[in-house]
């Protein structure tokens, strides 16, 4: 199933190419992965590829431009400004687990990001999405809800890389579990334990759940 929003009038095989390039990514990195596979996954010629995309670089850009773009349609409604301080942060943390975990390949795709990106194309994507999401944990942290000893955008990489790290590590996590008889908690579980690590009163935030 196509995890992209085509952008292209459909049917385009541009929108197919582009998942195409997305899975090839996802399973091999920048390097690994080649156009001449991408063109097979998508069943078109070499030719016909380089015609719509030019290189390998443009097309791995426009991959990371278009998971950026879905992202942040994902979470638009977590991102809005009238969402209460008061929910803001756990409904986020759970709408941005929700989004890696529905799209195995971008979640990836990602991954290759941070080990061999272009770092124009990382520092930009950065740059956006972090104007974007800092604010609920600024909003949240001005209302009381979260640690003022935190800066705003370490709050949202505590939340962010947490959840990161839950989602591929899965298998260390459950042993370290182990070793002292500890079961894996619930993905909602894992969410809660992340709120009352920034939160400015554990307390305050289970409070703050029964309302």
């Amino acid at each position: 199933m196509p995890e992209l929003a085509a952008v292209f009038s459909q049917p385009d095989t541009r929108d197919v190419i582009l998942e195409a390039a997305l899975a090839a990514f996802a399973e091999h990195g920048f390097h690994g992965a080649s156009m001449r596979d991408i063109a097979a996954r998508a069943a078109v010629s070499q030719s016909l590829l380089h015609h719509h995309f030019g290189t390998k670089d443009a097309l791995w850009g426009l991959v990371g431009e278009r998971v950026s773009a879905d992202f942040l349609d994902y979470m638009a409604g977590e991102l809005a400004p009238d969402v209460p301080a008061d929910q803001a942060v756990r409904r986020a943390l759970k709408r941005y687990m929700d989004y890696w975990k529905e799209r195995p390949a971008a979640f990836r795709f990602n991954l290759w990001r941070l080990l061999e990106g272009p770092a124009p194309e990382r520092r930009a994507r950065s740059k956006a999405l972090n104007a974007r999401t800092v604010p609920i944990f600024q909003r949240a942290q001005k209302a009381g809800f979260l640690r003022a000893d935190l800066p705003a955008g370490l709050a949202m990489i505590i939340g962010g890389g947490l959840i990161q790290f839950w989602l591929h590590s899965r298998l260390e996590i459950r042993d370290a579990l182990a070793v002292t008889g500890a079961s894996l908690p619930t993905d909602e579980a894992f969410i809660e334990l992340i709120v009352d690590l920034i939160a400015s009163s554990p307390s305050k935030q289970r409070t703050a759940r029964r309302k």
